[in-house]
């Protein structure tokens, strides 16, 4: 189904989704996150009653019930109107991490191989060049239980309901972060302006009109980019990698970017 920072493999014959993965601790919040909100009744995927997570050749599996998606996708107010509810929820009955995406950006740059040692250097001095200012911000900010990884793809639309899915990068923090990258995919990604003013109103808020925005675009971006570094090796996604180097290191908040997946 997809391979990214989890590879995520469907079994419609026994109605499951295996999720491979590599950190017990984040299987654990998954799972954790997924069984709190089905609790209350968000819409949710949830996970099998398989024991679980399950060691195999040194990673680790989760297992997922199966829903298959339907047309058409789920559109950005889909995606306002899941976070609206979200972020209305009371806070966790279990600790979960401060938002911090910074100790994961390193680790994809430490092992980073088949891309440009310069590169890797400009995204490690990017970081430490937000990352200040990154941390003061959420400290300042009221914080809540986040998605962390919010956009359109992480919504899954069946034949009567749309779900949130993938809880991986679920953390405390301020609400903002999860309606950052629906804002810069108006000048990333194409998003026509109309389609993200929906979305700001079904929300109830603009975060681009937020003091903050700035630093969280930035490093939203820089999130990214270094995902993408660990699969720019060749063919579309080394040449998307390339461009999105170039507008980094030009300052260019307006060049357009394109999804791979």
């Amino acid at each position: 189904m997809r391979l990214g920072e989890n590879a995520l493999f469907a079994l419609p014959d026994i109605g499951f989704v295996a999720r491979v993965g590599r950190s017990a601790e984040v299987a654990d919040k998954e799972l954790s996150v997924a069984r709190w909100l089905a609790e209350h009744g968000f819409p949710c995927v949830h996970p099998t009653s398989t024991p679980q997570p399950v060691k195999a050749a040194g990673l680790l599996v989760t297992f997922w019930e199966y829903e298959p998606d339907s047309s058409p996708s789920a559109s950005f107010t889909d995606l306002a109107t899941l976070l609206r509810e979200l972020h209305r929820l009371p806070d966790p009955s279990f600790p979960l991490p401060l938002l911090n995406p910074f100790p994961l950006m390193r680790r994809r740059l430490e092992a980073a191989s088949g891309i440009r040692s310069e590169d890797v250097r400009f995204l490690s001095k990017a970081c430490d060049a937000v990352e200040k200012d990154f941390h003061t911000l959420v400290a300042s900010s009221p914080q809540q239980l986040v998605h962390g990884d919010a956009h359109r793809g992480n919504v899954l639309r069946n034949s009567h309901r749309t779900l949130l899915i993938d809880y991986e990068a679920a953390a405390i923090g301020p609400w903002a972060w999860d309606l950052v990258p629906t804002a810069t995919a108006v000048s990333r990604f194409g998003l026509p302006p109309t389609e993200y003013a929906e979305f700001a109103h079904t929300y109830g808020s603009d975060v681009t009109m937020w003091h903050g925005y700035p630093v969280l675009r930035a490093t939203r971006e820089l999130t990214m980019t270094t995902w993408l570094s660990q699969i720019a090796q060749s063919g579309p996604a080394a040449n998307e990698f390339a461009l999105r180097m170039e507008s980094l290191r030009k300052g260019d908040p307006e060049q357009r970017w394109h999804a791979l997946y």
